[in-house]
């Protein structure tokens, strides 16, 4: 039998009067075929999308401008992506590459799933669950953590390569899992209501892209091909 750790933070959010709870879980195994039965695909919406990231034309492939100076060393919050499929209800999963061919490791991003319409992100202090954010940051030598308050940090060892996410909106559960090692890293618990979309956020300065992958079917191995990272950029 397969080792369960288990870690529970409950709070309380008095502005929406509910009770939140977010669960670290560290799991020997998990049935990433199993997961792949709730897959959708994901793509990103150009529409609302800041103009210092850059979007393959497939809408899946993300990253930081080369023009992009990043100033200050707080992760830089504001260069947000959101998918354009909307969920109100059900179960739904995707995953994210984040360590592409011939490239390290990406030091810095953050998934996750936002309320439809909060296209607004300047600081960390605007990226908080009463104000319908819900992800998990990497944020380089700062480590990983949770934007719930207060925020939980993690030691994820090795550091994910592609990331797992599956959308539990009417059990109000969005959890993350590392694919390659298939361990479930974490679970936030709240309550969704109207439209939620994925979140993502590709940081600035790493080398890697930040890509949304087709996922196989449970029965399928192999990988479809995903085109170059295009050099042009599609503003709001």
């Amino acid at each position: 039998c397969c080792g369960i750790s288990v870690y529970v933070l409950n709070y309380s959010c008095s502005f929406l009067s509910l009770k939140l709870s977010v669960l670290i879980l560290v799991v020997g195994d998990v049935n990433i075929e199993d997961l792949r039965k709730h897959a959708v695909e994901i793509t990103i919406d150009c529409e609302h999308l800041h103009p210092d990231l850059r979007v393959s034309k497939d809408c899946k492939i993300l990253r930081d401008s080369k023009d992009y100076h990043h100033t200050g060393e707080e992760f830089p919050f504001q260069l947000c992506a959101f998918g354009a499929q909307r969920f109100t209800s059900g179960r739904h999963y995707w995953e994210v590459e984040l360590a592409p061919a011939n490239s390290p490791p990406k030091n810095f991003w953050i998934i996750g799933v936002v309320k439809h319409g909060n296209f607004t992100a300047k600081d960390r202090s605007a990226l908080t669950p009463s104000a319908g954010f819900w992800f998990l940051c990497s944020d380089g030598p700062r480590g990983f953590y949770t934007n719930t308050d207060p925020p939980v940090k993690l030691s994820l060892t090795p550091r994910p390569e592609r990331l797992g996410v599956l959308l539990d909106y009417d059990h109000g559960q969005l959890s993350f899992y590392n694919v390659t090692e298939r361990k479930h890293l974490l679970a936030i618990s709240s309550r969704f209501s109207g439209s939620v979309v994925p979140l993502f956020n590709p940081g600035a300065g790493d080398q890697g892209t930040l890509r949304i992958l087709d996922c196989p079917k449970p029965e399928e191995s192999a990988e479809s091909s995903q085109p170059l990272l295009s050099n042009n950029s599609s503003d709001a």
